[in-house]
Parts: C-alpha cells; sequence; structure tokens
C-alpha cells in the first residue's frame, strides 16, 4: 500500500474563481503524513458494517456539532474559505457526491 500526494497549479478556476492566486513565496510547500493503521479492512460486503454500534464514531455524541462546536466551525468557514468546489455550478452541474 501506498500514499500519494501532489500539487498542482489550479488558481486559474479553484481559487475563488481564479481570482485569488496562489502565493508562491510560500513554497516549498511541505506535507507531513503520519503513519497510517488501518483497524479493519472494508471490503463492498461489509460497507454496512460501518454504521454498526461496534464503533466509536457512531456514538450520538459524534453525529453533531455541539452549539459552540457550530459557531467555531461557522466562523473559520467564513474566515478562511475562499472556494467551495460544492458550489460551483460552472465547474460542476451536478455537485460531486460528497457534498450531499
Amino acid at each position: 500500500m501506498q500514499v500519494e500526494a501532489s500539487l498542482r497549479n489550479i488558481d486559474t478556476w479553484a481559487t475563488d474563481g481564479g481570482r485569488t492566486k496562489i502565493n508562491w513565496s510560500y513554497s516549498p510547500f511541505i506535507a507531513h503524513l503520519r503513519p497510517l493503521r488501518l483497524l479493519h479492512r472494508w471490503t463492498e460486503s461489509n460497507v454496512a458494517a460501518c454504521e454498526s454500534s461496534n464503533y466509536w464514531w457512531n456514538e450520538g455524541k459524534y453525529q453533531r456539532l455541539s452549539g459552540s462546536e457550530q459557531k467555531m466551525y461557522e466562523h473559520v468557514r467564513e474566515k478562511y474559505m475562499n472556494y467551495d468546489y460544492c458550489t460551483d455550478r460552472s465547474k460542476f452541474q451536478t455537485p460531486p457526491r460528497e457534498c450531499y
């Protein structure tokens, strides 16, 4: 198994519709990847098991953000996000699956 990553210049469309350019003075851009430990091998036949109560991430407290967490999320989104491909109808007529 391996993890591959790449960086490509997409500032002609992905950054505020091309209005915000990448600040290359911050380069080189470095990614740090931690060791990844897989707890379970998921296959088509056992994907439904992901919703099982056997896993901590399905506990009720992880289903929604608290009021203060929601406010923090909205603050960060408002202050730092300058492009949302989920709402870019010029690029995606139908939003990608993960946007729903």
